[in-house]
């Protein structure tokens, strides 16, 4: 770790002297003085408090020692400035990452959900993050991840903010109805065994008031804008990351689909799927999958999307 890093997670733990830090790290107070400025020069809030100390002042920027400070789960945390995309960079990782990994940035200049769409990620507005697990499931019980995860995610929202949070199946969140977060996942599977080597699970919260681009207008929104409440994204995501931790127990129990069912924003109302057909949304099966009712027909729907704008 880095001496600046180093003094980050010191400030992080409470007020600390100049001359404390340069003792307990071993290093001059000038040195301290230098990882200080280039703290500040980072955006952080760092005031010098006569006679006491340095202190960091409350500000919503991400830092892994932030986030560890309200997690209770073991994870290896890497935060960036900016990315092309965080799913990207957590599979570069993902070979090499024994343990459980996440990537977390402050904006994504190429972010994306699913079908290849792009993902609005504006600078310090979201919460834009990559968890790399290795999920101890079968090939079929991987397919439940998305909904698992946003289960996860909508409890830490709705924690946090004290707003209702919905799920539009299978990856959406919903605020007010319109779309706060989307999930993406993306797995790698042995072929030798034929059981999934990792899954990357792709989470992008909207969480403070930003620019959102034009067409995004009236779609999407911000837990801010929606609840009036400014969470802390460190907060935010060591909840979401302890929610995950516990993946595999609860997919295989499947006792968090009840929960999902009862966020579901779909269920009861005509969607149109794949902007092929509409369909009445009935059910949510076991495996995830979405059953249809097609002019008196049923339909099992396991993969596409769904609208609810007809």
């Amino acid at each position: 770790m880095e001496l600046k890093e180093q003094i980050f997670e010191m400030l992080v733990g409470g007020e600390r002297s100049g001359g404390k830090i340069a003792e307990t790290l071993g290093v001059s107070r000038a040195a301290v003085w230098k990882c200080i400025e280039a703290l500040r020069k980072d955006g952080h809030n760092i005031t010098a408090v006569t006679g006491s100390g340095y202190r960091l002042e409350p500000d919503n920027m991400i830092g892994a020692a932030k986030i560890k400070r309200f997690l209770k789960s073991e994870w290896e945390i890497e935060t960036l400035a900016s990315v092309t995309s965080t799913n990207d960079v957590a599979k570069s990782k993902a070979a090499t990452k024994l343990k459980k990994y996440v990537v977390i940035a402050d904006s994504q200049s190429a972010g994306r959900g699913r079908l290849s769409r792009s993902f609005a990620s504006p600078v310090g507005a979201g919460l834009y993050m990559s968890a790399v697990v290795r999920p101890a499931l079968t090939l079929d019980d991987c397919g439940k991840i998305t909904a698992y995860a946003g289960v996860v995610t909508a409890r830490a929202v709705e924690k946090l903010c004290g707003e209702k949070v919905f799920i539009k199946w299978v990856n959406d969140l919903y605020m007010n109805g319109k779309k706060i977060c989307g999930i993406l996942t993306e797995s790698a599977v042995s072929l030798e065994s034929g059981t999934p080597e990792y899954a990357v699970v792709g989470i992008g919260v909207n969480v403070l008031c930003g620019a959102f681009p034009k067409q995004l207008e009236g779609i999407a929104t911000s837990v801010e804008t929606e609840s009036g409440r400014k969470i802390d994204r460190n907060e935010l995501a060591a909840a979401i990351l302890d929610g995950l931790s516990e993946m595999d127990e609860h997919i295989k129990k499947g006792d968090f689909l009840d929960e999902y069912r009862s966020r579901s924003c779909v269920l009861g109302r005509t969607v149109k799927v794949n902007d092929k057909f509409c369909a009445e949304a009935v059910a949510i099966d076991d495996d995830c999958s979405l059953i249809l009712n097609k002019e008196g027909e049923t339909v099992k729907f396991s993969a596409g999307e769904v609208s609810l704008k007809l």
